[in-house]
């Protein structure tokens, strides 16, 4: 059973890459230093000023975007490779329509999924974040800030840390060259 919702969750997420949803632009380089602020799960307002160096991972993501799910799994495989001190990573729901309650719901529901525990910061976004952030309103969409605060990458679409898997197109951009550069 685990193995077909595995090849459904990866068939519905190649047909969403093939469908054009995602979309590619990147920046690199960013000059000033950023500042978002967000709600988290627990109602508590996390600012982007607050992790001052460490490298932060935005993640802009909807319960229902199946390449969001896919991306999951690789996110956890950075969280659990960089330490505290070195990187943060802040999964911010975009779709104001969801409520904090089916996004803990997802969350456990994907945990028991997957048997693996989704630790990082999670919350909702109040339109300011997305509006700043996500290339042509396409999810996923990964920013990555430097340890001050500026935004040095940023690309929508799914992204591997550093091995691409199964299903995933071939082109896919992996984020452990950016981090480790960032982190050296």
């Amino acid at each position: 059973m685990k193995k077909e919702f595995i090849l459904a969750l990866i068939i519905i997420s190649l047909f969403s890459f093939l469908s054009g949803c995602l979309d590619s632009s990147e920046s690199n380089g960013g000059n000033g230093a950023e500042e978002f602020v967000f709600t988290n799960l627990e109602g508590t307002q996390i600012r982007l000023s607050s992790y001052r160096g460490k490298v932060v991972i935005l993640d802009m993501w909807a319960t229902w975007c199946n390449p969001c799910h896919a991306v999951m799994p690789e996110l956890k495989k950075i969280y659990d490779n960089y330490t505290r001190d070195q990187l943060e990573i802040m999964s911010v729901d975009i779709d104001s329509r969801e409520s904090v309650q089916l996004i803990q719901s997802f969350i456990e529901w994907f945990e028991d999924q997957y048997n693996t525990e989704l630790n990082w910061i999670f919350g909702q976004d109040d339109g300011s974040i997305s509006e700043k952030y996500m290339n042509e309103s396409a999810i996923p969409t990964l920013a990555v800030f430097d340890q001050k605060g500026r935004l040095y990458y940023r690309k929508a679409g799914v992204h591997a840390y550093k091995e691409i898997p199964t299903g995933f197109p071939e082109d896919t951009p992996t984020l452990a060259p950016i981090l480790d550069e960032l982190i050296s």
